[in-house]
């Protein structure tokens, strides 16, 4: 599987890139504020996470 990581400062357009990037290429498109924080605020486990 292919995997791009979008970094950048916050406002940078980095949501956006990875949309229109997701449009063109099929690739899937996840957030990491998704996948790494809890409901409560909290974050999962390195170990978890990896």
């Amino acid at each position: 599987m292919e995997k791009v990581l979008v970094i950048g400062c916050p406002g940078a357009g980095k949501s956006t890139f990875a949309r229109k990037l997701r449009d063109r290429t099929s690739l899937p498109l996840y957030y990491l504020d998704m996948i790494w924080h809890r409901a409560d605020g909290t974050n999962i486990s390195r170990e978890a996470f990896v």
